[in-house]
């Protein structure tokens, strides 16, 4: 995260047009008052980053109201500092159980006022759940703080001795092949010491069928198992099981069919399941024009 905020930041977000996510939520000033509700909706937002991957709540930038631009930052709305103190917005934030170690609060002074600033509150990622001042759990989901699920806090709450696999997908181009990329890596702070990954893809991007057993949902869909055996590290290739340090990555390749292409505008999509030691299973679908393309046919002319 950012540790140098200034106004010309701030505003690059607005003319940029980024919009909200997972990590990243405005509020204008007026979300901060000294009413009970609010500060509750304080606590739940900064406890719903927290318990989900971490991010940035910026108080001090309004969003647009039309339903089509909505999450979209539309100006700067500043808090008044007179009013509200960063000290008084640390003070309501150390209302969460436990308390959350490493967040940091910005104060970012503004042009339009001598009392005028925003504040960029730096949330980390935790290792075990966070509870609101309303005694509630909340992750964030589609732009916003929703209740978790029992099994999602026991997940959370559990983050430290459990692996953390998370997928990434790519398509590599070259002049003989097109591949699809499975990067898996290990966020958590406990290695895996077994990884085992389903991953469905549509047999239309395939470039070949090996074994007939594994389609799946009518023939559509061709089931690959992945998982950590003979993997390559550097110059070493592992014949046996090799754990997934932490912060290690590891891939796998996938050859497609060279009409992929065509097919990018369809509504063809992947769907996986990753499994990891103890730690819960995580499943997801990624369609196949969310998946960038990286194109080596060019650099390998060139040389």
């Amino acid at each position: 995260m950012a540790r140098s905020w200034t106004e010309a930041k701030l505003q690059n977000f607005i003319t940029s047009e980024i919009e909200e996510s997972l990590t990243l939520e405005y509020k204008s000033g007026e979300a901060l008052d000294r009413n009970e509700t609010k500060k509750k909706e304080i606590t739940k937002d900064v406890s719903a980053m927290a318990n989900s991957a971490g991010g940035i709540i910026v108080y001090g930038i309004r969003e647009f109201e039309q339903e089509n631009k909505r999450h979209l930052p539309e100006k700067i709305a500043p808090v008044d500092r007179r009013s509200f103190p960063r000290e008084w917005v640390e003070q309501i934030i150390q209302a969460i159980r436990p308390r959350i170690d490493g967040i940091l609060i910005h104060s970012v002074n503004l042009s339009s006022g001598e009392n005028d600033v925003a504040f960029v509150i730096e949330i980390p990622q935790s290792n075990t759940a966070h509870q609101a001042s309303d005694h509630r759990y909340y992750k964030r989901f589609n732009f916003q703080a929703v209740p978790m699920e029992d099994y999602e806090i026991r997940d959370v709450m559990f983050r430290e001795q459990t692996p953390n696999i998370a997928l990434n997908f790519l398509i590599e181009v070259t002049l003989e092949t097109q591949n699809i990329v499975i990067q898996a890596r290990n966020n958590g702070s406990a290695f895996a010491q077994y990884v085992a990954c389903f991953l469905d893809v549509p047999v239309a991007l395939l470039e070949k069928v090996e074994n007939k057993m594994n389609l799946k949902d009518g023939g559509k869909f061709y089931r690959h198992r992945l998982t950590n055996l003979n993997q390559e590290y550097a110059d070493e290739k592992f014949k046996a099981s090799f754990p997934l340090l932490r912060s290690m990555v590891m891939h796998w390749k996938i050859p497609l069919n060279s009409e992929f292409e065509a097919l990018r505008e369809s509504d063809l999509a992947l769907k996986w399941k990753i499994y990891a030691d103890n730690a819960l299973p995580k499943e997801g679908r990624i369609s196949l024009r969310e998946i960038e393309i990286v194109d080596l046919r060019r650099n390998r002319e060139q040389m």
